[in-house]
């Protein structure tokens, strides 16, 4: 095997890069998940808020289509399963995060 000489800033850097990259993948890995399709907590929060703007947006568009002279019943039939499915999705990520 053939040593390699190194200049010696160089050679003194080199302990304190192994131990950064060492830590660096020590901290990635325990941001990762760590089961296989399991989301980290930071998206299952984006997601979480996500599907709260989702929510307002089917609110809103339920309560406008009620108010209407001639709501349309089928319309708001499917405004709200897609609102209970929403809040459903939303109380399963809330029970996962706790």
């Amino acid at each position: 095997m053939k040593e390699i000489s190194l200049a010696p800033g160089v050679a003194a850097a080199l302990p304190w890069v192994a131990v950064n990259d060492t830590a660096l993948i020590v901290w990635m890995a325990a941001k990762q998940p760590t089961l296989i399709g399991e989301k980290s907590p930071m998206s299952l929060y984006s997601r979480l808020d996500a599907l709260k703007e989702r929510h307002a947006s089917l609110e809103n568009r339920l309560f406008d289509e009620d108010h209407r002279p001639l709501p349309d019943t089928e319309t708001v039939a499917r405004l709200k399963v897609e609102k209970l499915q929403i809040k459903d999705e939303m109380e399963r990520i809330r029970s996962s995060l706790h």
